[in-house]
């Protein structure tokens, strides 16, 4: 089966989706290892490594921020020698991915991307991909949304604060999977139940002003872009938060539409990206006529230019022979043809005065040299027919029995009286 994998890069890791022909989506192998601010040379390793796995998708696409990256990415990706991947812009992978399940009245949207460390915003038209309009806003984050959670648990008194850089991941990622579980839960607790964590409620008090400054700059950049929107996509791992939802709807008094896991929209956009471009790519033209008849098709021509050049040949042997059997033109030497003395004739006349000088004699023109008894005739290349191929062969038509009617005897009616 048919399947395609994307791959977007982000602050807090790298993530990766695959598709397969039936519309269905998996996760792919979550990367952890680049939790850190992961780099171009990270996503080639990434995709060097889907590449070399037993189950390699047909089609592979990368998600990029800037063009920057886009140039890092390629290069980094012609070093670990992999080829055929293709790359496009985050809001393109995202609209790759949005623009199917689209309402036909959404044609302007507001792209509302919730990242780890800030919002980026697009008014971005549905039909052509077109922006009217970005900007950015660090004041919500999934970084401040965990940095509430991490000062709250600290408060709490149940764990010590971190003394080292591996004791401040693990309480990164505590912090993290309870702001997680707080958007489908209302409240989280220790394993044990016997200590509350964190309560909805009051994570929502603490990053309620957050939200409403993000909302309020897609309200400004809607207001001054060429079209307002028609609806708010959001998309983002930080869009899982049900907060922000509901603060989106009220400020803008719009529809909000947050995907399911939002946080695989844009790799989710790089594979459809990719599966689009490869089923353009048209496969080569395969012949499935006869050899024999492949064979005349390529002597055709090979005996036409054979013949044309002996045609060539022939005439320009022809016309040698005729110019050495033509006169000389003007400005030639031609022979001069000397008479014998025996043929030449004086005409007697009388003695003149012994002061004038005798006239010339008189000569006889000799007779011309009669014409060659064979006539010049030009040889003619004979023209070359090549022979017509074979026709293709002719499959027989399978016998098909005839279908018999069954024949129905109608009753005889009874004569009726007069």
């Amino acid at each position: 089966m048919r399947s395609s994998v994307g791959v977007s890069l982000g602050t807090c890791g790298i993530r990766t989706a695959r598709t397969t022909e039936d519309g269905a989506w998996t996760d792919g192998t979550p990367f952890d290892d680049w939790q850190l601010s992961p780099t171009a040379a990270d996503v080639a390793r990434v995709v060097r490594g889907i590449v070399d796995s037993p189950d390699a998708p047909q089609s592979l696409g990368v998600a990029y921020r800037t063009p920057a990256e886009r140039t890092g990415i390629a290069d980094a990706l012609a070093e670990e020698y992999v080829s055929d991947v293709h790359l496009i812009d985050r809001t393109g992978a995202a609209m790759e991915y949005l623009r199917p399940g689209l309402p036909s009245h959404h044609r302007t949207i507001a792209l509302f991307d919730a990242g780890e460390t800030g919002v980026d915003v697009d008014i971005v038209d549905v039909e052509t991909g077109r922006s009217y309009g970005s900007a950015r806003t660090t004041a919500m984050s999934g970084a401040s949304f965990d940095a509430v959670v991490r000062e709250h648990i600290l408060g709490l008194g149940i764990v010590r604060p971190p003394h080292s850089p591996d004791e401040d991941s693990a309480l990164t990622a505590f912090c993290r999977g309870i702001k997680e579980a707080l958007s489908s839960h209302l409240t989280t607790s220790t394993p044990d139940g016997e200590h509350i964590l964190l309560e909805r409620h009051i994570f929502e008090l603490s990053i309620a002003r957050s939200t409403e400054q993000a909302a309020e700059t897609v309200r400004r950049l809607g207001l001054e872009a060429e079209f307002y929107p028609d609806a708010v996509i959001a998309i983002g791992g930080t869009s899982n938060v049900p907060l922000v939802r509901a603060t989106l709807e009220r400020f803008l008094q719009l529809p909000v539409v947050v995907p399911d896991r939002p946080e695989l929209v844009i790799a989710g956009g790089a594979a459809v990206h990719a599966t689009h471009v490869d089923a353009t790519h048209v496969p080569p033209v395969v012949s499935h006529r006869p050899a024999l008849t492949r064979l005349g098709m390529i002597a055709l021509p090979i005996a036409g230019v054979i013949a044309a050049i002996g045609l060539f040949t022939a005439l320009g042997s022809s016309d040698e022979n005729q110019r050495l059997s033509t006169p000389a033109s003007v400005g030639e030497s031609v022979p001069q043809t000397t008479t014998p003395a025996a043929t030449r004739t004086t005409t007697p006349t009388s003695s003149p005065p012994p002061d004038i000088p005798p006239p010339p004699p008189t000569t006889t023109a000799p007779a011309p040299a009669a014409a060659n008894s064979a006539p010049y005739v030009q040889y003619q290349q004979p023209h070359y027919y090549p022979p017509a191929p074979p026709p293709a062969p002719t499959v027989p038509l399978p016998q098909i029995p005839g279908v018999q009617m069954p024949v129905i005897p109608l009753p005889v009616l009874p004569r009726l009286p007069f």
